[in-house]
């Protein structure tokens, strides 16, 4: 709920119906007057704990204006009209949860606290002019931290993940190291796990990577501002390629054939984008034997084979495994006649 302040300048005028408190409650039935001081300091001791426990409403989008203070410091927050006379209001708060001094166009905030945080507005008339969303910088910034970003081929397109409070909305964006700057895509998450994706349109498959990306985050909770970065990196460096597909088993001539498909998302001509295959198999004994195949689709295992699984990566590059694919079960017939032979 937005709180008239009354910090006009000039003549007083109409309050937005919205802003206009609610009438008081009819009185409570008198009590004894111990009683009452007793109750009186119970019911300080819950309020002070409910301004503590408490927190603003939830943002669901990444302000388009926002102003970062330091704690215990005085901030300056300007209104964006022509207007000199102006009036504000504070989000979120019954009253007044700070020290104020208004002038033209600008409030000054004395001794930034977190009660003192929100979102302030100016008005002109009931006109709602500009708004402005006050923070306070985090001080416990570190770059990289938590920050993972992979991909899953050559495309250019990538995907971060990090963590933060569960309360907070953040905007990332791209950094070169010539310079060059993307622009700002607003990301949320959820229970305190972010993600977004990322397509770097000056990246070229064929050609060699010449200036590092750098992931740049900034970030907003309920009272807090934050920003940190991701370490730099070469797409190259974070391929982890999806699992390769269809893997087949059939009995042939008393051994085992194994086929399967590069991954749907690896890019062509596979002469250029080579892959090397790790295939683990499980023998009857339950032994689990590993085969490492490159450039090629298909092999033959021999023994009395269970089961079979397969992962992928660049033979060149060397990044990670891919995840390993799905466990594929040798049919009891099959593993009988591999038993004849």
């Amino acid at each position: 709920m937005l709180l008239w302040f009354g910090f006009t300048l000039g003549q007083p005028h109409r309050v937005p119906a919205q802003y206009i408190p609610r009438s008081s409650p009819a009185p409570a039935r008198a009590e004894p007057a111990g009683a009452a001081h007793a109750m009186a300091g119970k019911m300080l001791i819950l309020v002070g704990l409910a301004l503590c426990l408490i927190p603003a409403d939830a943002l669901t989008a990444f302000p388009p204006k926002i102003v970062v203070g330091s704690l215990n410091e005085d901030l300056v927050v300007k209104c964006n009209t022509s207007k000199q006379q102006v009036t504000w209001t504070q989000n979120g708060e019954l009253e007044p949860m700070a020290e104020l001094v208004a002038k033209g166009q600008t409030l000054t905030i004395l001794g930034l606290d977190l009660p003192a945080t929100g979102n302030y507005s100016c008005w002109a008339g009931g006109v709602l002019l500009d708004t402005t969303y006050v923070v306070v910088r985090d001080t416990g910034e570190e770059e990289g931290k938590d920050v993972s970003c992979q991909a899953d081929s050559y495309r250019g397109s990538f995907r971060c993940s990090w963590t933060g409070p569960r309360s907070a909305i953040f905007r990332a964006r791209l950094t070169r190291s010539n310079g060059s700057l993307g622009d700002w895509v607003p990301v949320a998450g959820r229970g305190g796990q972010f993600n977004a994706s990322f397509t770097d349109p000056s990246f070229c498959p064929f050609a060699e990577e010449l200036h590092q990306l750098q992931l740049r985050l900034e970030g907003i909770s309920d009272t807090s501002f934050f920003n940190f970065t991701s370490p730099r990196f070469f797409i190259r460096d974070i391929v982890r390629p999806d699992p390769p597909q269809e893997l087949t088993v059939h009995q042939q001539r008393g051994q085992l054939h194994l086929a399967w498909a590069p991954p749907a998302s690896w890019p062509l001509p596979k002469s250029y984008f080579a892959l090397l295959y790790r295939l683990q198999y499980e023998l009857s004994n339950g032994t689990q034997v590993e085969k490492f195949v490159e450039g090629a689709e298909e092999t033959i295992v021999r023994g009395h084979v269970q089961r079979v699984r397969i992962s992928c990566q660049d033979p060149y590059a060397k990044p990670s495994w891919s995840p390993w694919s799905p466990w594929q079960v040798v049919d009891a017939a099959q593993q009988h006649r591999l038993r004849a032979h």
